[in-house]
């Protein structure tokens, strides 16, 4: 629904884009984190000695995609919880089986604020940084939605200074899970959209809960209707708010479903069921039924070890099955010889990574120019307005 003179508007901005493009082809090949990352998968399967190899590995564990800042904390080394950023996000690792989790816990909906951004960067780096950990359960303390994409606030009349600011921190995010050492679990009981589909797709494996109904007993004793169905959705929907998703995150899911499903998905704006969504590729399983269901069987060592990592307001969690597969799951990655599983992964996410990080200030730009537009603006405020108005009913 873009007019023919928004579109006039947009084209000048573009050939500058190409312009500034030009200028910074060079920056291209000065990526040297990342190459160094190429270099050791290739060393690693060209058979280089383990000795070397697991050297180059520690060194990389401490090692940032051009982020603005280094680590300055590390995990406990007891195995205890970390929690930086006021809350908005709760990590924890347990050495012993050499998995963490990283509890998005910003409600109501996880929305991707630039603190927030921030909070899942910082999170994710320090538990890389504890060589003991091979792989993480990113998950939300809201079962209902694992999160509904970028904060609007950051879009709607932003502050120019903190706009540039909000959208490195996103690309940021997507960097750092994307290419992170360890093997990445997403546990989706919840909605992902837009930004929260992106943090899923980022991540090595996922698992999506199927549904539920809840029913509402008659006077009779008898269910006769559905009081409330929660079947949560997944993808990317920004042209339904008037904008479209940033290339780097098309491309993602080119990578995630292919070119073709990708190309209907953008344009529609769609979010999949979770049974659709298995069908295309968008995840990796769907999982039904229920903590409370009568043939649930789980293990006791498995729910001890959970219970140690999530946080006493999430142990209810515990025994769901979108967690316990989550779980199971990150198991497995942490059991194959770290060196293997990395080397492997730098071969299939190398290219994506050194493009988004080569093309990284003119993505930026683009963004600031196209979401200041009055006609995106516009339809911003639109949005938000049916937003307040569906929140009064």
């Amino acid at each position: 629904c873009i007019s023919h003179s928004f579109i006039k508007n947009v084209r000048p901005y573009r050939g500058r884009l190409r312009d500034n493009h030009q200028d910074k082809k060079m920056k291209r090949n000065t990526i040297p984190i990342i190459s160094e990352k190429i270099m050791m998968a290739s060393k690693l399967i060209s058979g280089f000695t383990h000795r070397h190899t697991s050297s180059t590995i520690h060194r990389t564990h401490f090692l940032t995609r051009n982020s603005a800042a280094f680590l300055s904390t590390t995990a406990s080394e007891s195995g205890g919880g970390v929690n930086h950023n006021d809350g908005l996000v709760i990590s924890n690792v347990n050495e012993d089986v050499g998995v963490a989790v990283l509890i998005m816990n910003r409600p109501p909906a996880n929305s991707m604020s630039l603190e927030m951004n921030q909070a899942i960067s910082t999170n994710l780096k320090t538990i890389e940084a504890n060589p003991k950990i091979q792989s993480v359960i990113l998950t939300s303390s809201k079962p209902s939605i694992f999160s509904a994409g970028l904060d609007i606030q950051e879009l709607v009349a932003p502050d120019p200074n903190r706009l540039p600011k909000f959208w490195n921190s996103m690309q940021q995010v997507c960097l750092d899970l994307y290419g992170s050492r360890l093997a990445t679990v997403a546990a989706l009981q919840g909605h992902a959209i837009a930004g929260g589909c992106m943090l899923a797709m980022a991540c090595d494996y996922r698992v999506m809960y199927a549904g539920d109904c809840t029913p509402n007993n008659s006077e009779n004793g008898q269910s006769d209707k559905k009081k409330k169905q929660h079947i949560p959705t997944i993808g990317l929907n920004e042209t339904k708010l008037g904008i479209a998703a940033p290339p780097w995150m098309g491309q993602l899911m080119v990578n995630t479903i292919g070119f073709r499903p990708t190309e209907w998905a953008l344009a529609l704006g769609t979010l999949f069921s979770p049974k659709d969504a298995l069908n295309i590729g968008l995840v990796d399983a769907v999982v039904e039924g229920h903590k409370d269901d009568s043939n649930s069987n789980h293990d006791d060592v498995s729910n001890g070890i959970l219970q140690q990592l999530l946080p006493p307001s999430l142990h209810d969690q515990i025994a769901e099955p979108v967690i316990q597969n989550a779980f199971q799951e990150a198991l497995t990655f942490a059991k194959i010889p770290p060196q293997a599983r990395w080397a492997s992964k730098q071969i299939t996410r190398s290219q994506f990574l050194m493009d988004m990080e080569a093309k990284r200030d003119v993505d930026r730009e683009h963004f600031c120019g196209f979401i200041t537009l009055d006609a995106v603006q516009k339809n911003l405020g639109a949005y938000v307005e049916a937003l307040k108005k569906r929140s009064k009913k």
